[in-house]
């Protein structure tokens, strides 16, 4: 089952169980696929899925660190459970340890920093966090 299908049916069973915000989160992500398809005459792929809700995963990081700065308890707890939420349908990512380890297999080190980056994104989409494997590129370059 595809992130996809699965909001849509967690979307249906949250409007069933009458929670408010499982139910708005959900159909925020939901509405974004439907635009997508709507826009662009096909389905969103897996990769554009997680790379969507990554993005507005950080987006209610952001907005917890806000809500923490204003001190608004209220917000910060609303947003921590909508991270929650999203997290449900993310993949599990990968560790630093295993981008040092899957890079330095794949020869990085020996590369040049615009190579190497290339390489890291298209092969780590979706599957670690970007600033991360940024960072475990530089290191590995700075060797």
């Amino acid at each position: 089952m595809t992130i996809q299908e699965q909001v849509s049916k967690d979307f249906i069973q949250a409007r069933k169980d009458k929670d408010k915000l499982k139910t708005d989160v959900l159909r925020i992500i939901k509405s974004y696929f439907d635009a997508f398809k709507i826009d662009n005459g096909r389905e969103m792929d897996d990769k554009e899925q997680v790379n969507y809700l990554l993005k507005e995963q950080k987006q209610t990081e952001e907005a917890i660190t806000f809500a923490k700065e204003a001190n608004r308890a209220d917000l910060v707890e609303e947003n921590q459970a909508k991270r929650e939420i999203i997290g449900a349908y993310l993949p599990q990512m990968m560790t630093e340890a295993e981008v040092t380890e899957f890079l330095t297999k794949k020869g990085v080190p020996d590369m040049v920093m615009k190579d190497a980056m290339k390489l890291a994104m298209s092969e780590l989409n979706g599957k670690a966090e970007k600033r991360m494997v940024s960072q475990v590129v530089k290191k590995l370059l700075a060797k």
